[in-house]
This record gives C-alpha cells, sequence and structure tokens, in this order.
C-alpha cells in the first residue's frame, strides 16, 4: 500500500528500513526529546517492536519517503480498535534533516488517507494528543483538518513527567484525501 502526495510517498514500514530507519532516528532523536516518552530500549529493539507491532496488525506504522528515497518523516496509527469502535490513535514526527520544510501537514495527511480508505486500514476515527507546548504538532493537526476535542491532564509520562494534552479527532466522513 502506498499513498503520494506533492512531495511525499507514503508507505508502511518494511523489514528492509531498518538501517535508514535507525539512522534517522538517532539523528532526529534530539529534535523529538521534548515530545516523545522517555526511550528505553536501543534503536535496533525499537525498530523490531515497531515493525512487529505492525505486522500484527496492531497498529499501522509507516515512513514518508522524499523524492531522494530519504526518510523524511515516521507516521503512526496506534492502538488500532477494530469492532463498533474501527478508530486509531495517530502518531508523526519529522525527520531533523526535514524539520521546518512544511512537510508534515503532507505526511498526516496521507496517513489519514491510509486511515479511512477501504483499501488502507478503513478506520472510522483517528484520534491524537499533543503536548499544549507542542505548537508545530497544533499547527499539523489543524492543518490536517482534526477537530479539538479536549483536555486530558497528565495524559502521557514524556521523560520522566506526567504531561497534559490537548485532544484532537476526525472522522472518515470529514476527511477530503490528500493523496
Amino acid at each position: 500500500m502506498e499513498f503520494r502526495t506533492a512531495r511525499l510517498r507514503l508507505r508502511s514500514l518494511r523489514s528492509t528500513d531498518r538501517s535508514a530507519w535507525i539512522a534517522g532516528m538517532e539523528a532526529s532523536a534530539e529534535l523529538h526529546g521534548a515530545w516523545v516518552p522517555l526511550v528505553t530500549l536501543d534503536a535496533s529493539a525499537r525498530f523490531a517492536a515497531q515493525l512487529a507491532e505492525h505486522e500484527s496488525g496492531a497498529s499501522w506504522k509507516g515512513i514518508a519517503l522524499a523524492d531522494d528515497g530519504r526518510i523524511a518523516a515516521w507516521v503512526n496509527l496506534n492502538g488500532i480498535q477494530r469492532g463498533v469502535s474501527q478508530s486509531a490513535n495517530a502518531g508523526w514526527s519529522v525527520s531533523a534533516a526535514f524539520a521546518g520544510q512544511g512537510m508534515m501537514v503532507e505526511a498526516v495527511g496521507a496517513l489519514l488517507d491510509v486511515a479511512f480508505a477501504p483499501e488502507g486500514v478503513a478506520l472510522h476515527r483517528v484520534a491524537a494528543g499533543i503536548m499544549p507546548e507542542n505548537a508545530r504538532s497544533l499547527r499539523v493537526a489543524a492543518g490536517c483538518g482534526f477537530r479539538e476535542e479536549g483536555f486530558a491532564p497528565e495524559l502521557v509520562n514524556i521523560a520522566g513527567q506526567w504531561r497534559d494534552h490537548r485532544l484532537f479527532a476526525k472522522l472518515a466522513r470529514e476527511h477530503r484525501p490528500v493523496g
């Protein structure tokens, strides 16, 4: 499964992405440090866990590739719920090499294409939680049409501190494909 935007090609994570995934995550660690949970596994183990979660169907893990083939962003549909919910939580991060270039709205828009497409993950609802201080991710959520639904105090432990999150969501009927 592959979705395209003006500048990116979004596809699911593959075992052959291991080296590029690890190198990109390591090069971007400082950029992401303030926004992600404390990392307890080394990069190789993290990649293996991400791939296993994707392959099990519990999550959809993807990468957005630039025209030159480098990873520009990582996008995820975490905690996929089937049955009466048909929902997941979106997560995203930009590669440090592509930060500030406006690619995340494209990458997350394509992730929503994957999430809602019948030939994709076929979800009804995608949610996202964003720390109030994360202005860039808040702009991505707004640019992709997420609606704000609420506020969750101390929702996620980030780098040893329980952090508040603003809660957003988007329904399949609200989405206009970008890819």
